[in-house]
């Protein structure tokens, strides 16, 4: 396993671009660097998203539904933080976070296609189990289908962005692949922290998923592949199935439910507390490390 993600790293044009001009610093200096940066791509975007639902509020515009769509586009902040962070502070290009100007198109077809498919199968296994039941649709939710696919992409790309466009090819510039890996994916998971329903399993598994996006990230060699599979994962756990995502109440087109809080359909934190989805991920996981097609990595 570990052989096959240096591979992908090594043959990695967004790495390469990351670690040109590296300048060499101590590892004190280089965390309180880190955490300097951490700091501002996380209370900027903060408060300018504060001050945007501060405002609505004030103004009597905003409902549950309106405040997780701002949300959802105020992680819009995040990437504009990071971009002038690597661009004008670490003097590095923007395709070193993974924007690659190759095959976008077919990287985020395919992105979509495998978020989806994972989330399609955990409620297949899930209702096969009896975890979770059918409680009918609701057409009515269409209305929402557009403006929270939106806002999924934009928060699932501003988290891409940040844990694995910089936080992973930040510590990757002077330390080994695995580490990079492991600390971005604990960034990921830690996030979470907040979320209403959050227990030990769901930052285990938030901490897997995050590894399975490092290897598409890096396999594929792009931000498009696993900005898209995120977003359709927490898309068609919401909207498409109508199940927590993350802990956050959406409108939805299905109505499936769990039936009850436990270890393998997951609690209130959604399927991602749960076995089912943990089983789903690592195996996801070994079919990214393993399965190439004619010899092939990039796309």
């Amino acid at each position: 396993m570990l052989q096959n993600i240096k591979k992908f790293a090594n043959t990695s044009e967004t790495l390469k671009e990351a670690k040109k001009n590296v300048k060499e610093m101590s590892l004190a200096k280089e965390i309180a660097v880190f955490i300097g940066l951490y700091a501002i791509t996380f209370f900027i975007p903060l408060i300018l998203n504060g001050i945007i639902e501060v405002t609505l509020i004030l103004s009597n515009q905003i409902t549950d539904y309106t405040q997780i769509l701002v949300e959802l586009y105020g992680v819009i902040f995040i990437p504009i933080t990071i971009y002038f962070i690597v661009t004008k502070i670490e003097k590095r290009s923007w395709r070193s976070v993974g924007f690659s100007k190759n095959n976008v198109v077919s990287s985020c077809l395919k992105g979509l296609f495998i978020g989806f498919l994972m989330f399609f199968v955990v409620v297949i296994i899930g209702f096969a189990l009896g975890q979770y039941k059918y409680n009918g649709f609701d057409l009515s939710s269409a209305i929402f289908l557009i403006p929270f696919f939106f806002g999924f992409l934009i928060q699932s790309f501003g988290e891409e962005i940040h844990e694995r466009g910089w936080i992973l090819t930040f510590i990757s510039k002077r330390h080994n692949i695995i580490i990079a890996i492991i600390l971005s994916s604990v960034f990921f998971s830690l996030g979470h922290l907040l979320n209403s329903g959050i227990d030990l399993l769901s930052l285990i598994n938030i901490v897997l998923i995050g590894f399975f996006f490092a290897v598409l990230f890096l396999k594929y060699d792009n931000i498009w592949i696993c900005g898209c599979a995120h977003t359709a994962w927490n898309f068609s756990q919401g909207i498409i199935f109508g199940f927590n995502v993350s802990g956050t109440v959406t409108p939805s087109l299905l109505k499936f439910s769990q039936t009850s809080s436990n270890l393998i359909g997951g609690g209130e934190f959604g399927p991602e507390s749960g076995l089912i989805a943990t089983v789903v991920t690592v195996i996801a996981l070994v079919i990214a490390l393993y399965y190439t097609k004619n010899n092939e990595n990039k796309i």
